[in-house]
C-alpha cells in the first residue's frame, strides 16, 4: 500500500538540529575559533537568523512538506535486493537493486542486511518541501540578496532532511508499535548516490515503485529530483544495518 501524507511544518522544526543547520548548512563552524568566539557567533548571529526565518515562515508559508512511502516484500540474492510490488499478483512482479560490495574486510554489501532465506521487508520513501520556497530563493538571488538566499536554501535543504526523518519515524512506528516511545526509529535509512548505494539511476526504480508524481515530484534525465529540495531513499530494518564505504 502506498501512503501519501502531509507533514506539518511545526513537526519539521521540532525535528531540526540547530547544530547541523548552523555548522553544516550555514557554515558557522568552529574552525580555528575559540570556544567562546564560536559560541558568540552562534548566539549573536546564527540563532537570530533562524528565529527570523521561523517568523518569516509563519507569515509566508513557504514550506509545503509532502511525503509518499510504501513498505514492500523483498529478498536478497548475493549483491541484489529483489523487491516485489505489493499488488494482487502477489510476488510476481519485481524490481532488482544491485549494490557494490566492499573490497576490503568485512566485505559488506547493503544486501547483507536483507534476508537471503525468506521474505523480508523494505520501505521506500520520497519527501519534498515543494516549489514555493524555491521561488522565494530565486527571487532573493535575482535581487542579489545572496546571503539571505544562502540561509533560506540551507534551511530548506535541512527541512527536506527533517521530512525524511519524520517519515522514517512514521514507518518505524507502524512496523514496530512496541518501540514508539523510543526517540530513535528502527532501521537504517539510505539514499541513492551515496557510497554504499552509488547508482543514482536507481532513483528511476524507486519512482516506478512509488509514483512520487502524486506529491509533485519528478526526475530529470540525470535522475535529479524536481523540486530540488527533496529527499528519497529506502529503509532497511535489520538491527545490524549500518553505513559504510565500499
Amino acid at each position: 500500500m502506498i501512503n501519501v501524507i502531509d507533514i506539518p511544518t511545526d513537526e519539521l522544526f521540532n525535528t531540526l538540529s540547530p547544530k547541523v543547520l548552523f555548522e553544516a548548512r550555514w557554515g558557522f563552524s568552529k574552525g580555528n575559533l575559540s570556544e567562546d568566539e564560536h559560541r558568540a557567533i552562534i548566539e549573536n548571529k546564527a540563532k537570530p537568523e533562524l528565529e527570523k526565518l521561523i517568523n518569516q515562515e509563519k507569515k509566508l508559508r513557504l514550506i509545503e512538506c509532502k511525503a509518499i512511502f510504501g513498505i514492500f516484500p523483498c529478498i536478497a540474492k548475493e549483491n541484489d535486493i529483489i523487491v516485489y510490488e505489493d499488488d494482487k499478483r502477489g510476488l510476481e512482479k519485481s524490481v532488482i537493486f544491485n549494490f557494490p560490495r566492499q573490497e576490503k574486510e568485512p566485505h559488506l554489501c547493503i544486501s547483507d542486511f536483507i534476508s537471503h532465506d525468506e521474505i523480508d521487508k523494505i520501505a521506500f520513501f520520497a519527501v519534498t518541501i515543494g516549489n514555493k520556497i524555491i521561488e522565494r530563493e530565486k527571487k532573493l538571488f535575482e535581487e542579489n540578496s545572496y546571503y539571505d538566499y544562502h540561509l533560506l536554501h540551507g534551511l530548506g535543504a535541512e527541512m527536506a532532511d527533517c521530512g525524511a526523518v519524520c517519515v522514517h519515524r512514521i514507518i518505524s512506528d507502524e512496523l514496530f508499535p512496541e518501540s514508539v516511545s523510543s526517540k530513535k526509529p528502527n532501521g537504517c535509512r539510505y539514499s541513492f548516490g551515496y557510497p554504499s548505494c552509488p547508482e543514482l539511476s536507481d532513483q528511476k526504480k524507486l519512482f516506478e515503485l512509488l509514483n512520487p508524481d502524486k506529491i509533485g515530484l519528478n526526475l530529470t534525465q540525470s535522475y535529479q529530483m524536481v523540486p530540488e529540495l527533496s529527499v528519497s531513499g529506502f529503509i532497511i530494518f535489520n538491527n545490524n544495518a549500518r553505513y559504510f564505504v565500499p
